[in-house]
């Protein structure tokens, strides 16, 4: 998954048609009092990169400082397109700003009808649709009058993910058919809109993770909960075996990926957890745990044989820095996009971010700029046929291995992820050739074998070799603490 921010046209009673240019600032003609609105993601939305067509969401408004139980607008209906664009669902669930005064705005998703007030209910025992259980909520908007151009609802995650990524090696004859299941934990709650508190249930049970055709990728989507008396069942053939997962709790808004080794040794399947790394939504830390099939019986599935036993081992690969370029950005005064030295960034404190070619040059400005678009959220350009880096540095990496370095990057035309060169510690490392697939549409790139000790980085673009115009998102370093 590439995008992590959404940008939703107009919320009328039409859909209205999106920007034609990724980089124009063109505005939406004003309808009446009906609000319109953008809209971001924080991190991505489960199973996709973009809303999906058909997705919808629900929206309150209240008058500024009122609570939300008063809300003369609630739960009003509203769907997207495929493209991001979103409009309400009917003509009787369009919104109007109020006559006088201003207004705050609530949303979630997935809408349901069935709220009670302001709670929504949430049920995580069904996973054959992760999207659709996804809880997503916004309440960022406050104090907005009817002269504002666009709202711009931001979106969090409220509930946890755990993927599991099987790896199984020669010994295995397939893991088609593989099944995943965590026990002992809450699979209901109910989430306040007005306060923004999850409210989990007291009765737990078991989850089913969805799993692929090939028994690679489990994923599930879970309620935030202690992982005390929570078991994790594997069934490989005709085999079970539960263990504890490497971790003491599920957090809202995080999300964590174990890597998981199959082998058969001497008859026996064994099964190892990697150190857990985290994916899209924000950073924690894993563990690694080893589990041995060897004293489980056939059958599988609850209440199958004998499970084997499990052990525990913190893990030690942290997320170094990461910078996601904020939520919005918007021009200045002076009608510039601001430079990379703005002071938006979203990374960890005591970092620095500089153009080297300004100092060199003397330049009063920098050819690189961070800027947001209609279908794109706050990214760095690198503006074609001109010179301009963005150095990074402020970091440590000593005392760390298995560095990696990853980052998305797409083009306003033809070109090649290469053509922005990386350096690292003052060195040029080789970044893969592979040409840009779709035009801002984002890959990603994987950098590994980076020499620990380095405390700079850059990305940096020449006149000579960008002829496209590249954009940059999502960079994010990790290691392996010695």
């Amino acid at each position: 998954m590439e995008l992590k921010h959404l940008f939703l046209a107009g919320l009328g009673v039409m859909t209205l048609a999106a920007c034609s240019s990724l980089d124009d600032d063109s505005t939406w003609d004003v309808n009446g009092g009906a609000v319109k609105f953008t809209s971001y993601i924080s991190k991505h939305k489960a199973s996709g990169t973009t809303w999906a067509s058909g997705d919808q969401i629900g929206i309150y408004m209240k008058t500024n400082g009122t609570a939300l139980a008063d809300a003369a607008v609630q739960n009003r209906q509203y769907v997207t397109d495929d493209r991001g664009n979103i409009s309400a669902a009917s003509a009787a669930e369009a919104i109007y700003y109020p006559e006088e005064g201003t207004a705050d705005f609530v949303a979630y998703y997935p809408y349901t009808a069935n709220v009670s007030g302001t709670t929504v209910p949430v049920d995580v025992s069904n996973q054959s649709d992760l999207a659709a259980i996804d809880l997503l909520y916004s309440n960022n908007a406050t104090g907005i009058s009817a002269s504002t151009n666009a709202v711009n609802l931001g979106f969090s995650h409220q509930l946890a993910n755990v993927l599991l990524t099987i790896n199984a090696d020669a010994t295995i004859p397939t893991t088609v058919g593989l099944e995943a299941a965590l026990t002992g934990v809450p699979t209901s709650a109910t989430f306040d809109l007005a306060t923004g508190t999850l409210n989990v249930g007291q009765t737990t049970g078991t989850v089913n993770f969805q799993v692929n055709a090939a028994g690679t990728k489990a994923e599930a989507i879970l309620v935030p909960a202690s992982l005390t008396n929570a078991q994790l069942q594997l069934t490989v053939g005709t085999k079970t075996v539960s263990v504890p997962l490497p971790a003491s709790a599920l957090e809202s808004g995080k999300s964590i990926d174990f890597p998981v080794n199959v082998t058969n040794t001497g008859g026996n399947i064994y099964v190892s957890f990697g150190t857990a790394t985290i994916t899209d939504w924000t950073t924690t830390v894993g563990g690694t745990i080893d589990v041995d099939f060897g004293d489980a019986e056939e059958g599988g599935g609850e209440g199958g044989g004998e499970v084997g036993g499990g052990e525990v081992t913190p893990g030690t690969e942290v997320v170094i820095f990461e910078e996601t370029f904020g939520e919005s950005v918007s021009k200045g005064s002076d009608n510039y996009w601001p430079s990379i030295t703005y002071d938006t960034w979203t990374s960890s404190s005591g970092l620095t971010f500089s153009d080297p070619f300004v100092t060199a040059n003397g330049w009063s400005y920098s050819n690189a700029s961070v800027r947001q678009t209609s279908a794109l959220n706050p990214h760095v350009w690198f503006a074609a046929n001109k010179d301009s880096e963005m150095q990074i540095e402020g970091f440590t990496t000593a005392g760390y291995s298995n560095l990696k370095l990853t980052y998305d990057i797409t083009a306003n035309a033809a070109g090649d992820q290469s053509n922005i060169k990386l350096t690292w510690g003052g060195d040029t490392i080789a970044v893969p050739a592979k040409a840009i697939a779709v035009t801002n549409t984002y890959q990603s790139v994987e950098i590994t074998g980076l020499t620990p000790g380095a405390t700079v980085m850059s990305f940096v673009s020449s006149a000579a070799v960008n002829k496209a115009g590249f954009r940059i998102d999502n960079i994010k370093l990790v290691g392996t603490k010695d």
